[in-house]
């Protein structure tokens, strides 16, 4: 018997009973759900970690549509065609991060997986509320996400609640602009065939700060947007489950992070759940207290641990 078949074990309990040496992120959230869970991954591309042959009602969210999809990929790699099973339809096309518009309404996930997906959302305070909004009651969100000292986003500082909040709130396209600029002009550039992660005594280069400064000028002129390829988002694990709980405090998203790895090979995981703001005030005082705690200890971590 799996550990999905255990009655009454919450995800994370399963999770964490499929956390084993020599066990990738995806086969143990992979391993933790049963075959008839209701599952929403998002942003697979050719790559899936769920199938709808194992679990049949698998539902799958991207940028474009099977067919679009399938013509990309085909024009990446210059293949003449591509194999008709490797990916399952896609069911929500949804580009701007407000998913839930997306979603017939009513419908709502035991799990919502996405593996180096969340870094690539315009407005990440949109994409979490959706998230929470197509969460079922004891549902859980499951993310693996690059970790910023393992990636080429090692020079770029990690994103801010200032950053996610002016995103939203700001004027449109302002914010998206000057996270364009930044990772066009500090992201690290590995030599041609490089393996490393980007490790201080590692071979590598900056991005071209002068190129970076035209497309920044054509952005502001309405003339360039091509922001498909761009990390939106820089996360440690510290600094992601600090801004959490800043939205969180801020009242602007109830997902908090439950659980939290560090960093295996270039990403970390980290495992979301709902947490309605308490209506009693005494309730909301210890619980505010909690989280100020955790949130310096995040902020130490950031400035004296590297995250």
């Amino acid at each position: 018997m799996s550990a999905a078949d255990v009655p009454g074990q919450a995800f994370t309990e399963r999770l964490w009973a499929q956390l084993k040496p020599g066990v990738s992120f995806t086969e143990a959230i992979r391993g933790a759900m049963a075959p008839e869970s209701r599952i929403l991954e998002i942003g697979p591309g050719a790559a899936p970690v769920f199938r709808r042959r194992d679990f049949p009602r698998l539902k799958v969210s991207d940028c474009c549509d099977t067919a679009e999809l399938r013509r990309q990929l085909q024009s990446a790699y210059k293949l003449e065609t591509l194999p008709p099973d490797l990916f399952d339809d896609i069911d929500y096309v949804c580009a701007d991060s407000r998913l839930a518009e997306c979603v017939p309404a009513g419908e709502r996930f035991e799990l919502i997986f996405s593996s180096h997906n969340v870094e690539h959302q315009p407005d990440l305070l949109a994409h979490l509320r959706s998230l929470q909004a197509l969460l079922d009651e004891d549902g859980a969100v499951a993310l693996v996400v690059p970790h910023k000292q393992r990636t080429f986003d090692v020079f770029r500082p990690p994103t801010t609640t200032s950053d996610v909040l002016m995103t939203h709130y700001g004027p449109p396209g302002w914010k998206a602009t000057q996270l364009a600029f930044d990772a066009d002009s500090r992201s690290a550039i590995a030599p041609p065939g490089s393996t490393h992660l980007f490790g201080a005594s590692d071979p590598m280069a900056l991005g071209d700060l002068g190129q970076a400064f035209e497309r920044l000028q054509a952005r502001l002129r309405g003339e360039a947007t091509d922001l498909a390829y761009l990390h939106h988002h820089v996360f440690t694990p510290a600094s992601m489950q600090a801004l959490l709980i800043e939205l969180y405090l801020l009242r602007q998203c109830d997902l908090l992070p439950c659980l939290c790895s560090g960093a295996v090979s270039n990403s970390f995981m980290i495992v979301l759940q709902e947490v309605p703001w308490p209506g009693d005030p005494a309730q909301a005082a210890v619980l505010r207290t909690r989280l100020e705690e955790l949130r310096m200890e995040h902020y130490r971590k950031m400035a004296f641990q590297g995250g």
